[in-house]
């Protein structure tokens, strides 16, 4: 089985010298909870995490005979360019592949950097890495008409949400939420706190019972 782990870093490809004994892989879903009166406990998924990799590689300071082809005996070198990477805050690819399952290859973050130097070894260096997948923030653009052209420019958020008339005003219903609530005027359930804020008689969040009367601050 071929079994290769490459980084690639600006136009540089860093091929790893010894290939990790294993590669961890976590996602987590973000769940909310909820007391609903009448229905007991309610669970929200949210939203999923980036994916999470870490593994523990040997880097060799000198040529031995289990390194892989074509990779650097420096251990230093590969140690630079973890620690240039997560000092600039920039993504590089992270690239797994042994010719059976899917292969990985994404962007990702160097969350962490651990370097272990063990007696009798001097030299060789033993590196944990934390990779967290990269995922930038998106902008959204909106076509507005000039005197000369159509122009393409940067849309900026509303200062109130137009879906939200002034005092309005939500009456619970069996199986309302306030995550619920929030999410059909605003379109984003975590907007609940405004809602919060907006109603003194909310004494706790995860308890609202049918008949109570919320405004609806826009």
């Amino acid at each position: 089985m071929s079994y290769s782990v490459y980084f690639k870093y600006g136009s540089k490809k860093y091929k790893l010298p010894v290939n990790p004994e294993e590669i961890k892989r976590s996602r987590e879903l973000n769940i909310e909870t909820y007391q609903v009166l009448e229905e007991g406990q309610v669970s929200i998924p949210s939203y999923c995490s980036l994916e999470e990799y870490s593994f523990e590689a040997e880097f060799p300071s000198q040529d031995v005979n289990y390194m892989e082809p074509g990779a650097e005996a420096d251990a230093d070198y590969y140690e630079k360019m973890f620690r240039k990477a997560q000092k600039n805050k920039k993504p590089i690819r992270f690239i797994a592949s042994n010719d059976i399952s899917d292969d990985i290859s994404v962007k990702v973050l160097v969350k962490s950097v651990e370097v272990v130097e063990k007696a009798g070894e001097e030299g060789d260096k033993y590196i944990s890495l934390t990779l967290l997948e990269y995922k930038g923030a998106g902008k959204r653009y909106v076509a507005i008409q000039t005197p000369d052209a159509t122009v393409k420019q940067e849309e900026t958020p509303l200062a109130e949400n137009p879906a939200v008339a002034a005092n309005k005003t939500h009456t619970v219903q069996s199986g309302d939420t306030l995550w619920g609530i929030a999410k059909k005027y605003y379109g984003n359930g975590s907007q609940y706190q405004k809602i919060v804020s907006a109603n003194p008689s909310i004494k706790n969040p995860n308890l609202i019972y049918p008949g109570q009367v919320f405004t609806i601050p826009s």
